[in-house]
C-alpha cells in the first residue's frame, strides 16, 4: 500500500514536471528561440518623412529630400545617395530606378550607380523602369513620343504615330521585361476612349485594344495573361491583345489595392472604392483569383491599408496588425509597438514588410 502511494506521488510529480516543460517549450517557440517560431513583430522609425516621395525599392526604401535621392535598408541604414537637384521625380522597379528632371534622364542600378545620365530630345512626362529597359514618355501635353532605352541608355524603340492626339496614362514592362504595355486616352473622339498598345521591345507592335469608355487604372501580368482592371470590370488578354471571352468579372465599386503575381492567375485584393479615397478607412476586403475565387472579408476594425503576403491577408489599423490566411474565417490581431497611431499606409517591400506613416513620420513594420 505504501509502495503504491509513493508510486502515485512520483507519477503526479512526473506529469507536473512534464506539463511545466511543455509550457516553457511553447513559450520559447512563440518567442522564436528555436528558430521555427514566428518572427516577432518589430517597427523601425525611418529618418525620412511622408512628404518625401517614400517608395519601396525591392527590400529597400527610396526617398527624395528635394536635392538627393536616398536608399535605406530595412534597418533604416543609408545604403547610398544620388544627387538629382531640385524638382526631380522618380519611379522604381525592384532592381532599377528611373529619375528625371525636365529633359534629363537618370537610370540607376540597385547599388545607386548611374548607368545612364543624359538629356533627351524633349521634356519627360514620366518614365518606368523594368529589368532590362526603361520607357519614357516625352513631349509637352498631347501627342507625346514613347521611347525605350536599355539600362545603359542605348536607344531601342520609339513610337509617336500611335499616340497622335492622345495622352499616355500608364505603362509597364512584363514577361521578364521583354514586352511593354501602354494605356492612352483618345480625347478627340465623341467620348473619351482608352486604348492599350502592346509591344515586344525592339521588335513590333503585337496588339492594340480598344478598352472602351471606362477608366482603366491598372494592368497586371500573371500566368501569361494581362489582367486589365477598370472602374467597372476585370478582363484578361493575351500578349497579342486577344480577349479571353469568359474572363469578365464585375468589380464596380471596388478598387484594386494589392496583387500577388506568378505563374497562375493573379490573386487580387480589392477594397471598397469609397473607403480608399483620401483618408483610407477600410472595413471590407475582396479577393479575386481567376474564376475560382471571389471571397469577401470583414475587418475587425477600420484600417488605413491592407495587402497580401503570400497566402496571407494583412491589414493595419491605428494600433493593430490583423492577419488571416486566404481560406481562414477570422483574423488574428497583434498590437503595434508604437506610441503614436498609424495614420497612413505607404506600401510594402518585396520581403512583405510594410511602410506606414504616423503624421509625417515614417515607420517600417516587419511582419511576422
Amino acid at each position: 500500500m505504501e509502495h503504491d502511494k509513493i508510486a502515485g506521488k512520483r507519477l503526479r510529480m512526473y506529469l507536473l514536471l512534464t506539463a511545466v516543460a511543455l509550457a516553457v517549450a511553447l513559450i520559447l517557440y512563440v518567442l522564436g528561440v528555436f528558430g521555427g517560431g514566428p518572427r516577432r513583430l518589430s517597427v523601425t522609425k525611418l529618418r525620412c518623412v511622408a512628404t518625401q516621395q517614400v517608395t519601396p525599392f525591392g527590400d529597400k526604401v527610396l526617398y527624395y529630400d528635394g536635392t538627393n535621392l536616398f536608399c535605406l535598408n530595412a534597418n533604416g541604414t543609408e545604403q547610398w545617395k544620388y544627387a538629382l537637384g531640385p524638382g526631380a521625380r522618380f519611379t522604381a522597379s525592384e532592381t532599377t530606378v528611373a529619375a528625371w528632371n525636365g529633359a534629363h534622364l537618370h537610370i540607376l542600378d540597385k547599388s545607386g550607380r548611374a548607368t545612364y545620365n543624359d538629356r533627351l530630345a524633349d521634356s519627360i512626362q514620366f518614365a518606368k523602369p523594368g529589368r532590362q529597359y526603361v520607357a519614357a514618355v516625352i513631349g509637352e501635353g498631347f501627342s507625346p513620343t514613347l521611347i525605350v532605352k536599355d539600362v545603359n541608355g542605348l536607344a531601342v524603340d520609339s513610337e509617336s504615330i500611335a499616340y497622335a492626339d492622345k495622352i499616355i496614362l500608364d505603362m509597364d514592362f512584363f514577361e521578364n521585361g521583354n514586352y511593354l504595355w501602354t494605356t492612352a486616352l483618345d480625347i478627340y473622339g465623341v467620348s473619351p476612349i482608352t486604348v492599350m498598345n502592346i509591344y515586344r521591345v525592339g521588335a513590333m507592335n503585337t496588339g492594340e485594344v480598344d478598352l472602351g469608355e471606362e477608366i482603366t487604372y491598372d494592368v497586371l501580368y500573371s500566368g501569361d495573361k494581362l489582367h486589365v482592371i477598370n472602374t467597372k470590370e476585370l478582363n484578361l488578354y493575351d500578349y497579342r491583345g486577344t480577349l479571353f471571352p469568359t474572363s469578365r468579372q464585375l468589380v464596380y465599386g471596388w478598387k484594386l489595392i494589392d496583387a500577388g503575381l506568378g505563374s497562375g492567375n493573379a490573386t487580387m485584393l480589392f477594397a471598397p472604392e469609397l473607403q480608399t479615397a483620401n483618408v483610407q478607412q477600410i472595413t471590407e476586403l475582396r479577393v479575386l483569383s481567376g474564376n475560382m475565387r471571389d471571397s469577401r472579408y470583414t475587418l475587425p476594425n477600420s484600417c488605413v491599408g491592407a495587402g497580401l503576403k503570400g497566402n496571407t491577408i494583412f491589414a493595419i489599423s491605428a494600433d493593430t496588425l490583423y492577419q488571416a490566411e486566404l481560406n481562414a474565417q477570422r483574423f488574428s490581431a497583434l498590437k503595434l509597438p508604437l506610441s503614436t497611431p498609424v495614420t497612413g499606409f505607404i506600401g510594402k517591400l518585396s520581403n512583405g514588410s510594410s511602410l506606414v506613416s504616423s503624421g509625417i513620420d515614417v515607420y517600417l513594420i516587419n511582419l511576422p
